[in-house]
């Protein structure tokens, strides 16, 4: 390992991976911006897209944030309409959100451009765990 592989001095390894969040966001930012979509809400479509219909309890617990705030993420995805919140036949007393047909339809658009993003953004890190070595190198290559 080089030295300029490390997690610089001034950076733990929960600032490392709070920044890579951000880089995240902020590289993916563009992508979606002809949607008018966050790469928040771009993570809850592909979600719904790839699990199927699901409560709003296990959706948030797939993003791990509280029911409360996935109920104002979802408000907002179904009132631009990507989402819709269905009767559950087998609990009447719960609801599954589902991709409406503009819902599928963003994910499937936008899906080629982020898998290939992520296929560079990976390339050369294969096989190696999650590590302060990856998450630096992660930074490294999302900064500029």
């Amino acid at each position: 390992m080089n030295e300029s592989d490390r997690m610089p001095e001034d950076r733990d390894l929960i600032v490392g991976v709070i920044q890579l969040g951000n880089l995240f966001a902020r590289r993916l930012a563009p992508m979606f911006e002809k949607t008018n979509l966050t790469p928040q809400q771009w993570t809850i479509l592909n979600v719904v897209a790839e699990s199927g219909p699901m409560t709003l309890a296990a959706l948030a617990r797939k993003m791990i944030v509280s029911k409360q705030n996935m109920t104002g993420m979802v408000g907002r995805l179904r009132k631009a309409g990507y989402l819709e919140r269905n009767d559950d036949p087998s609990d009447l007393r719960s609801a599954r959100v589902v991709l409406t047909r503009r819902g599928r339809a963003v994910v499937e658009k936008l899906t080629p451009a982020y898998q290939e993003w992520y296929a560079e953004l990976l390339e050369g890190l294969a096989g190696l765990d999650v590590t302060e070595l990856t998450i630096a190198a992660l930074i490294a290559r999302l900064e500029d």
